[in-house]
């Protein structure tokens, strides 16, 4: 611990740098800001049940567990911390009762002050986030942790030798690694996991229940969806796109981080596409092509209505992003070769028929146009998607027996 609470100290002027500019590309949020930076005077609480969801994915299995937690009477108080805004603002669409903090970085005094604040009975940490001083604490105060759905990013994977021992010491100290699948079982083992403490309980992210709600249209246009872009994306989904010349569907975009909405208009050419921009409330004509929704907890409403969907972060090498929101409202699914993040959701998918895996943005044109001359392929694979998800249900019952288990 004496190494990486070394290297905190030496890299904590980055770090705060970068909190407090994500601080403001939130629009200045001071909670965010006086949270993740550990200056929030957090009110001592009575025994909670603790769940740590990074970003959006981990957020809606947070909510998952939440509600089977209800539904077998665990009265317990639940905290849910992130680290993100449009985790929060998924937290704040939901009916279930719990506290949210944004967590405090890793330093060594903020972590023990939040902890004692919050006075967890259980850490319940959701698939990855490996934070050496809060894994540290919750053990030498005998609070259990588990890592549920755990996986492993390619980042942690390849990571230099110090780094990994840092990591390896750290997942000794969890009491139950509970894994989405053997590959990310072996991968915790490679980094130094004991096998005692691992074991396969399945995807929660694949329990996702179909979505009955049916929210209001946000366009009236008939449209195409590329969801979740990142940089490097939008110009080829563009191009591609522009392609077909289908004037009765428009493209629109709503991209990962919505404040890249300068850096997006500057890699397109503004002059020969028909561009609007929901943030600036520009009005979409008949001949519009181009629809940027660079909002903020919208992406689920332009997924229910949309023809079908593209996944970003998988046309460069990110990883991909979350596919199983789509999956659930049965829509026809598109993504590019970069899916390592999600490569057992992935490969279960393509082999059952219920997403379609590009090689490059070249061919993106090609099953565009298919999926829309054709209502009864789109809904082949919708329905595929759907019916996949329904099947692992029993899954989070696995989940619920093995915390019960730790908690008592």
């Amino acid at each position: 611990m004496f190494i990486y609470n070394l290297l905190v100290y030496i890299l904590s002027p980055i770090i705060i740098t970068k909190i407090l500019y994500n601080s403001l590309q939130r629009g200045n949020d001071s909670n965010f800001l006086r949270q993740r930076l550990g200056f929030n005077s957090f009110k001592k609480n009575k025994e909670t049940v603790w769940l740590h969801a990074s970003s959006v994915g981990e957020t809606k299995i947070a909510l998952k567990l939440i509600k089977i937690f209800r539904q077998r009477n665990l009265e317990d108080k639940i905290v849910v911390t992130t680290t993100t805004k449009s985790s929060k603002s998924i937290l704040d669409k939901s009916n279930e009762k719990f506290l949210h903090y944004y967590l405090p970085f890793d330093f060594l005094f903020t972590m023990r002050k939040f902890i004692t604040a919050i006075n967890p009975k259980i850490c319940i940490i959701i698939e990855t986030e490996i934070w050496p001083n809060m894994i540290n604490i919750c053990s030498k105060r005998k609070i259990p942790i588990i890592i549920v759905n755990a996986r492993l990013s390619k980042k942690t994977l390849d990571s230099n030798s110090m780094i990994k021992k840092i990591y390896a010491n750290t997942i000794n100290l969890v009491d139950g690694i509970y894994c989405k699948s053997e590959r990310e079982k072996e991968n915790y083992h490679l980094l130094g996991a004991s096998r005692d403490k691992l074991a396969v309980l399945g995807n929660i992210k694949l329990c996702e229940t179909p979505n009955e709600i049916v929210s209001k249209r946000p366009i009236e246009r008939k449209y195409v969806l590329a969801a979740s872009t990142h940089p490097g994306e939008e110009r080829q989904i563009i191009t591609e796109w522009l392609k077909i010349n289908d004037k009765r569907t428009m493209l629109v975009i709503v991209p990962r981080h919505p404040e890249r909405l300068g850096d997006i208009l500057s890699d397109i050419p503004l002059s020969l596409v028909r561009i609007a921009i929901r943030s600036k409330k520009d009005k979409i004509r008949n001949n519009t092509q181009i629809y940027i929704a660079d909002t903020i907890g919208e992406v689920e409403d332009f997924m229910q209505h949309c023809e079908f969907v593209f996944m970003g972060g998988s046309l460069v090498d990110h990883g991909g992003q979350n596919f199983l929101e789509a999956a659930s409202l049965g829509k026809s699914i598109i993504v590019g070769p970069y899916m390592y993040n999600f490569i057992d959701e992935t490969e279960e998918f393509l082999k059952n028929n219920a997403m379609i895996m590009v090689k490059n943005s070249k061919s993106l044109k090609h099953v565009f146009e298919r999926l829309l001359k054709s209502k009864q392929r789109r809904d082949l694979f919708g329905e595929n998607a759907k019916s996949l998800l329904q099947k692992k249900t029993k899954v989070l019952d696995d989940y619920y027996s093995t915390i019960k288990k730790n908690i008592l």
